[in-house]
Parts: C-alpha cells; sequence; structure tokens
C-alpha cells in the first residue's frame, strides 16, 4: 500500500503533466497540432493506440473541443470556446453522433491515463467531460472524420488509415506506450520504413 508521501507526490506529478499540457495547447492553439486521432473506428482500441503523450495531451483538446461546442449551442460548460473554427472541432459539433464519439474517446482515454501511468485520480478535463450536457445539435448519425495533417498521409474515406500512416510518418520521434505493447500496424510499419519499402496500407487488427 502507498505511504501517503507516495500518494502525494503520484498527486504533484499528475497535476505537473496536466498544467504543461494545458500550457502547451495554448501554445499550439489553432495549429494543425489539434487533432483527434482516428487510430481505430473501435473507441477503446483507438485509445489503447494512443501513444503516452497523446494519452494525456488529447484527454485536455478533445473535452476543449466537446466544450465548444456545448458553448456555441446555448449550453455552459467549465471551459471557454477555443479552435472554434478547427476542422475537428467542426465535426464535432455536425452531429450529436460526433460529439458522444469524441467524449467517448476522452473517457477511453482517461481510463488509459490511469493505467498507464498508475495516476491516483481521473484527469481532470475528464472529470469535466464525464459532466457535460450534451449539446442541443442535430443527429443525423456518425460524419465521416475530418484528416488533419499534411496532404501526404490523406486518405479519402479512410481516416484509420490515414491517421495510421500520419503515426508512422510524422509521431515515431517521441512515440512509446508504457505498459503497453506498441500496436501491431505501428510495429510492421516501422520495419516496413526502415527495410526502405513504400509505406503501404496499414494492416487492420
Amino acid at each position: 500500500m502507498a505511504s501517503a508521501f507516495d500518494q502525494a507526490r503520484e498527486l504533484m506529478t499528475q497535476k505537473c503533466h496536466e498544467r504543461d499540457f494545458e500550457n502547451n495547447s495554448i501554445i499550439e492553439e489553432g495549429s494543425i497540432q489539434v487533432n483527434i486521432f482516428v487510430l481505430d473506428t473501435d473507441i477503446q482500441r483507438c485509445a489503447r493506440y494512443h501513444a503516452d503523450q497523446h494519452v494525456i495531451k488529447m484527454i485536455l483538446e478533445s473535452t476543449q473541443m466537446l466544450c465548444t461546442v456545448v458553448n456555441q449551442n446555448g449550453g455552459a460548460s467549465p471551459y471557454k470556446s477555443t479552435h472554434g473554427n478547427h476542422p475537428c472541432a467542426l465535426w464535432a459539433g455536425r452531429s450529436l453522433s460526433n460529439w458522444v464519439w469524441l467524449r467517448r474517446l476522452a473517457l477511453a482515454l482517461n481510463d488509459e491515463y490511469l493505467y498507464r501511468f498508475k495516476a491516483p485520480a481521473d484527469h481532470r478535463s475528464a472529470r469535466i467531460a464525464r459532466g457535460l450536457e450534451p449539446p442541443a445539435i442535430a443527429d443525423p448519425g456518425l460524419t465521416e472524420f475530418a484528416q488533419v495533417m499534411p496532404e501526404e498521409y490523406r486518405v479519402e474515406g479512410d481516416a484509420v488509415q490515414a491517421y495510421r500512416r500520419f503515426y508512422l510518418g510524422d509521431k515515431s520521434r517521441f512515440a512509446k506506450w508504457t505498459r503497453r505493447r506498441p500496436p501491431e500496424w505501428y510495429t510492421e510499419g516501422t520495419a516496413t520504413r526502415i527495410s526502405g519499402r513504400p509505406l503501404g496500407r496499414p494492416r487492420r487488427p
């Protein structure tokens, strides 16, 4: 059983992680780095496939986008609106199913956050996401995901393939998975790049 000192240290580490990533988000506002990494259509697998840095960062940014949609549609949320014209925020507000999908992803990422880093409590942004009232918007169903990345990675009609290609081509410099094995598609894709072969279609699980 962890001592009171260990618990206090873990809580301080958690708060530092959250503060650092909130500060980074302010710096990156309006840039391509605000995103929804659709690494699988299954939400639990999608969350597991996120690299450590994104597990923390995307809980905050997903919640910011969720709050923005709520604020823009007559509701009230703890976060001020941000990234309102970003393609991912626009996607989240296009359909109630989209908004719900993004909230489910934020909460699945929080589960990863608790597991990987042995955090003593939920991420603060996850608590906000969980308590949000859904916005009063139409629900035509889940719409095609936005692909926010350089053109070279985009795949028309297949956001999963596109985001996996984006991870392989742009995120490998920092990608790691604490207490998780790297995704099979990432391991195979990395080996393909090292061998010099053209990057093919990442295999779905």
